[in-house]
C-alpha cells in the first residue's frame, strides 16, 4: 500500500516533467525497463533499470535505477531523476540477495510502495541478459510486478494507484487497487 505521508510528495512533484538535456547511458548488459511508474495526467513514466555485468548478475547492492522516460515530445527522451524526485520514486531499501554464474536476484523496496519486489536476473540462450520483478499483486504472492498506475485527483492528492502484474502459473493480468 502507498504510504499516506508520501503521496502529497508523491503528486507535487510529478505532476509535471521537465526536459532535462542528459541522457540515461546504459551499459551493454543492463535491462533498461524492469517495470516503471505512470500517473494520470500526462504520458511520461519512470523507468526502473538494472546494471548487469556480462554474466548477467547485477552490478552491487545498488544496481536498480529509477529515471525518466519521456513520452510527450517525441522523439522519447530519457534522463536521470531530479533529487526531490527521490522521495517519490527512490528506494527504502535496495541490496544484492545473491549471484549465480549467469544471474542473480536484487531486492528492493520502493519508498511508496511498502511490499518487497524481487528482481530476478538471467542469461537467455541467446546471450542476452533478461530481467523480471516479482511481488505480491492481487493477493498473489511471486506475481510477476510489471507496473504501478497513478490516478490524480487534483494538484495535491491521488484518487487510487493501480498496482499491474500477471499471475506466473496462468499468465492472467492481475491489477490491485489502492485507494487514497
Amino acid at each position: 500500500m502507498l504510504r499516506r505521508v508520501s503521496l502529497v510528495s508523491f503528486v507535487v512533484l510529478t505532476t509535471s516533467g521537465d526536459a532535462r538535456a542528459d541522457t540515461m547511458q546504459f551499459g551493454p548488459h543492463d535491462v533498461e525497463t524492469v517495470f516503471f511508474i505512470s500517473k494520470s495526467d500526462d504520458h511520461n513514466r519512470v523507468d526502473y533499470g538494472i546494471r548487469l555485468n556480462d554474466h548477467c548478475a547485477p552490478v552491487g547492492d545498488d544496481a536498480v535505477f529509477p529515471y525518466w522516460r519521456e513520452f510527450e515530445h517525441p522523439p522519447v527522451r530519457t534522463h536521470s531523476l531530479g533529487v526531490f524526485e527521490y522521495v517519490p520514486y527512490g528506494f527504502s531499501e535496495q541490496r544484492l540477495v545473491h549471484r549465480t554464474p549467469t544471474g542473480g536476484d536484487q531486492l528492493v523496496r520502493l519508498k511508496q510502495l511498502e511490499r518487497p519486489i524481487l528482481v530476478t536476473t538471467k542469461k537467455e540462450a541467446d546471450g542476452h541478459c533478461s530481467a523480471v520483478a516479482h511481488a505480491r499483486v492481487a493477493s498473489v504472492e511471486g506475481a510477476i510486478f510489471t507496473s504501478v498506475f497513478a490516478k490524480l485527483a487534483g494538484a495535491m492528492s491521488v484518487d487510487y494507484v493501480d498496482i499491474h502484474g500477471k499471475n506466473p502459473t496462468s499468465g492472467a493480468d492481475l491489477v490491485e487497487r489502492v485507494h487514497k
